[in-house]
């Protein structure tokens, strides 16, 4: 009998707990779920889950229909995937579109999610997943395996959509659609977390079972295992390494630490009292695809009980000052008090009736009190100050604009909520 590896029994003792608990729910939990769903899904994917909700047409890639059942990342075999995966999606969101994580919730919200989301495709309702996937041990990687990964990334033509050098530029790319006739690009290998996970196994699995809906195909029946793992130790030396200190797969990526000071907040970012100050990176999902949007700024964070002052800073090849059109950046905050992430409001991107306020810079403006930036050696320097509203800990999330790349409806990139704490 084979033995299940670790992450795989950790996945199925999740999947027993989840399906138990949905037993005991019913129309409560899906009142929840529906209610959870049109405030922060509905307006990508549709009131019925169609995919073609409100901001569907600013997005790219779009939503995914949910309604037909065919969604990305399983760890199962056959097209359902297990609930388990779905719960995955939701919590961290995927790479390189707008989908957002939402590690914030509770196991009792996502599970509401969950089931809404099941009742809206008769497929993800009625069908059961097939068994998870085994992944064979992997071997140690070796500068020859590496070699062998390189020329199979060629001769297979990964290097068609992916590029010559992973970058999401290959002769293919621009051609490709997914099964609902939508254009779709592939992922620059190279950059920020994949879309299904950063581990050798997480990347093994995407390579032996493809991606549903999409042109990435699956190689369990073309590539042995040692052939597939040498291709996975390719990817792996190709990727740019992650900002320190930053895990996709942990919810503290969406901690904000605010460190307290004594006296006046700094005016500048050279001052002493940043020194030491850890930053928090935070990646950035696009609302509109572009092969050179911003994945990546970094936020330093401080207080004085009265006030708040946030450093981001950010790369960006050129600086655009632009009366129309200028390099920006935007914190959010709720504007009521909340008591649960549940009660968060959706993201609104900057929309103020969604109950929302914006504390903004833009590198056209004349430096004030509130907000002043810099540009020095390709990176943007920004502070942005605002009151504090009384409580230790609350939810924000970070918009920021490029006028260098074409002009979208909307930022060109934004977090999703995250979590800031008082220390």
């Amino acid at each position: 009998m084979n033995h299940l590896n670790l992450w795989t029994k950790i996945l199925c003792v999740a999947l027993l707990f989840f399906t138990a608990c949905q037993k005991k729910g019913g129309k409560a939990e899906l009142e929840q779920g529906k209610l959870l769903y049109q405030t922060h899904c509905a307006a990508c994917h549709g009131a019925s889950g169609n995919g073609r909700g409100p901001m569907a047409g600013n997005l790219f890639p779009k939503p995914r229909d949910l309604t037909s059942g065919i969604l990305k990342f399983r760890t199962t075999r056959g097209p359902i995937p297990a609930d388990i995966d779905m719960l995955q999606t939701m919590k961290v969101g995927i790479p390189g579109s707008s989908m957002p994580g939402w590690d914030l919730l509770g196991t009792r919200e996502w599970k509401a999610i969950l089931a809404y989301v099941k009742s809206l495709s008769p497929r993800l309702a009625h069908q059961a997943p097939g068994p998870f996937v085994e992944i064979p041990q992997e071997p140690k990687p070796t500068a020859d395996a590496t070699a062998l990964g390189h020329q199979l990334y060629i001769k297979s033509g990964c290097s068609a959509c992916h590029g010559l050098q992973g970058h999401g530029d290959g002769a293919s790319a621009a051609t490709l659609k997914d099964v609902w006739g939508q254009p779709i690009l592939p992922r620059d290998l190279t950059r920020g977390p994949l879309k299904w996970g950063n581990t050798a196994k997480d990347i093994y699995r995407t390579l032996l079972l493809g991606i549903p809906g999409t042109p990435m195909p699956s190689f369990e029946n073309t590539f042995a295992p040692d052939q597939l793992w040498n291709l996975v130790h390719y990817l792996q030396s190709i990727k740019k390494p992650l900002p320190e200190g930053y895990d996709a797969s942990k919810p503290a990526r969406n901690l904000v630490k605010v460190e307290k000071i004594k006296g006046d907040l700094p005016v500048d970012r050279q001052g002493d009292v940043w020194t030491g100050i850890k930053g928090t990176p935070i990646f950035l999902k696009p609302l509109w695809h572009e092969p050179n949007s911003p994945e990546w700024l970094e936020v330093k964070a401080l207080h004085n009980d009265k006030e708040a002052v946030f450093l981001i800073r950010w790369q960006d090849a050129r600086m655009d000052l632009q009366v129309n059109q200028s390099d920006a950046v935007s914190l959010q905050f709720p504007r009521e008090k909340i008591s649960s992430p549940a009660e968060l409001p959706f993201l609104g991107l900057g929309i103020a009736s969604e109950g929302i306020d914006n504390y903004s810079w833009e590198a056209n403006d004349p430096p004030n009190s509130e907000s002043k930036g810099i540009y020095e050696n390709g990176v943007w320097h920004v502070l942005i100050k605002r009151k504090l509203p009384g409580e230790k800990t609350g939810y924000l999330s970070f918009l920021l604009w490029d006028a260098s790349l074409p002009e979208h409806s909307g930022p060109e990139g934004f977090s999703e909520w995250m979590l800031y704490e008082l220390k």
